[in-house]
């Protein structure tokens, strides 16, 4: 897979980051045997893919030969070779700012502007060329045209940057937009108004944050329709997620890029709009309207009568 030196050839070509993503690129290959190891690693992802060949087929509900085929089919030879590059993949998912500075420190600023445009290049190419994405896309912006549906936004640190994004642009489009607050408190009690025909659009990257995680499986325990934002490595909250949207996060400096997950915005924004058609024409019109009148309210002018509106 791109970018993990533990992935050699195997018997499929892999082009994904990391084993989770190139599950989820495969799943129409799959024989339904072959993907109920693959919906059983994704539950808990990592940590199934982590146990013995024997637990994992068990819990999957299908024979040891069956696990088999389904890590040669991404591209091992065998369950030691995938449980190595997984155990890569457990130490990238963690690592934090001050080893990935030793490895994506400071370099000459010419050097860092050829970087940049390269890295930036690749994450969007990545993102946008997923197969999974195209098929998660279309239910995705079905949700969120749905008028009737009111839709959550959520995200950690950095990543509530992108969630705002999101929510701003479809309440140019749709009513029934809420952000999710960030304080603590606060987010408890948005996340108890969340309810069964809702839809929480969550957002979190890695170093994952435990509150996002938390609020995702509250909406899903409450029946709302849980989308994760994340990246190949993979929130711990897409457990509870009916859909997944991942984009890459390249970039020349040990802070990962954004990018990709600003462009998802963007794509389904505009899906969205195209899907709401004249509806979505008409709140703009409005909204227009009234934001007219709050920058150039009407003058007050003097007549024999008093003051009128001018």
């Amino acid at each position: 897979m791109r970018k993990n030196p533990a992935f050699h050839s195997g018997e499929a070509s892999r082009t994904s980051e990391t084993i989770g993503e190139e599950v989820r690129e495969r799943l129409g290959e799959m024989t339904p045997a072959e993907r109920r190891v693959a919906r059983t690693l994704l539950e808990t992802y990592p940590t199934a893919g982590l146990k013995s060949l024997p637990r994992l087929a068990e819990g999957a509900g299908v024979t040891g030969p069956t696990v088999l085929r389904f890590v040669r089919k991404i591209g091992f030879e065998g369950y030691p070779d995938f449980q190595r590059s997984l155990r890569d993949e457990v130490q990238a998912r963690s690592e934090g700012l001050h080893s990935l500075y030793e490895t994506k420190g400071p370099a000459r600023v010419d050097d860092v502007f050829h970087r940049s445009r390269e890295a930036f290049t690749q994450a969007l190419d990545s993102t946008l060329a997923s197969g999974s994405l195209e098929r998660d896309l279309v239910d995705v912006v079905t949700l969120l045209s749905d008028r009737r549906r009111r839709i959550w936004f959520a995200g950690g640190r950095f990543s509530q940057l992108v969630a705002s994004y999101l929510c701003l642009q479809l309440r140019m489009l749709r009513p029934g937009c809420t952000m999710v607050a960030e304080a603590p408190d606060r987010r408890v009690l948005d996340s108890m108004d969340v309810s069964r025909r809702d839809v929480l659009c969550l957002f979190d990257y890695r170093r994952y944050q435990e509150d996002t995680i938390t609020a995702g499986r509250r909406a899903a325990e409450r029946g709302a329709v849980v989308v994760v934002f994340t990246d190949p490595w993979l929130s711990p909250a897409v457990e509870h997620a009916r859909h997944v949207l991942i984009s890459h996060a390249d970039s020349a400096s040990p802070f990962d890029s954004l990018l990709g997950a600003f462009a998802l915005t963007e794509l389904i924004a505009a899906q969205v709009l195209t899907t709401l058609g004249d509806e979505g024409r008409e709140r703009v019109a409005e909204l227009e309207e009234v934001h007219g009148r709050l920058i150039d309210p009407p003058t007050a002018v003097a007549d024999d009568g008093g003051w009128q509106a001018g």
